[in-house]
């Protein structure tokens, strides 16, 4: 083989392979480019959720406070009621077994 043939495919292959090489390095940085990006929005968006979670309610400047606080009354008060429900049950409950015992005594007595 020739010097010029073969210094002609050394160079069709180099150029080949530097621009493989380009290629695959755009990829790349498009790529980073891209992550960069989604990671600044999923930043933002973090920001953007703290500061509502932080902002005051919205009840405590509008004209719907008494409204949410009535509201928030009516729920204590149901709550309220239930607790009391459940300790008048627990209370029945408690009071049944103990009245038995003794008519369960009279029973074996009378026997």
């Amino acid at each position: 083989m020739k010097n010029s043939t073969k210094i002609k495919a050394t160079l069709l292959l180099t150029s080949i392979a530097c621009a493989a090489g380009a290629t695959a390095a755009l990829v790349l940085l498009q790529k980073k480019r891209e992550e960069e990006v989604y990671h600044e929005a999923e930043l933002k968006a973090m920001d953007e959720l703290e500061e509502m979670m932080r902002a005051e309610s919205d009840c405590a400047s509008c004209a719907c406070a008494e409204e949410c606080a009535s509201v928030e009354d009516a729920y204590q008060d149901t709550l309220e009621e239930d607790a009391e429900e459940a300790e008048e049950t627990a209370e029945a409950a408690a009071a049944k077994p103990a009245a038995a015992k003794p008519a369960a005594a009279a029973e074996a007595d009378g026997e």
